[in-house]
């Protein structure tokens, strides 16, 4: 098993990112692979999982890949005023795995889970493109994004990603 660490272009940030890749260890299963596109949470980015868990032990007798990018503080999203976070893992990261790296490009090879901003990305990701993922996974979700709005400390950063009022918007799961 390798931990990777791949530096890309996203044309949909317009800037050089990261991600973590796991790889299966040689002998583990047979190419292609499915994918476990792995979401970190607000105060975290793709090197969290692999600093703060064990996945690699945990994963290290699966045939699978598992996928961390970086997500910002953009609760991938495409934020109103500012990054394109949803389009970046969308067509960016899975565009990218899929085009270097042996994998089944198909719903049924990749799965999406994550961790609190992360767990709500997952989900809203999952629902908005059911033809991309076979199954989504979220832990501690931050699915309250009207009580953030609402808090001073973070009011001004969660307007600018989703709007004035999120209800019944394009990130609304």
């Amino acid at each position: 098993m390798a931990c990777a660490t791949l530096n890309f272009r996203s044309p949909a940030l317009v800037k050089a990112c990261s991600m973590n890749v796991i790889f299966p260890e040689i002998g583990v299963g047979e190419p292609p692979f499915p994918v476990f596109y792995l979401l970190h949470g607000l105060s975290d980015d793709h090197t969290s999982w692999a600093r703060r868990t064990s996945i690699e032990r945990y994963v290290a007798p699966l045939p699978l890949i598992v996928v961390m990018p970086d997500g910002g503080r953009g609760f991938y999203c495409d934020a109103v005023e500012g990054p394109a976070y949803e389009r970046h893992v969308i067509e960016d990261v899975i565009g990218f795995v899929d085009r270097t790296c042996q994998t089944i490009p198909e719903r049924k090879g990749r799965v999406i889970g994550g961790l609190s901003m992360g767990g709500y990305g997952a989900l809203k990701l999952a629902l908005k493109f059911p033809h991309l993922f076979c199954s989504a996974v979220a832990h501690s979700s931050a699915f309250d994004v009207r009580r953030r709005i609402e808090h001073p400390e973070m009011s001004a950063e969660m307007r600018r990603i989703f709007g004035l009022s999120p209800a019944g918007g394009p990130d609304d799961p």
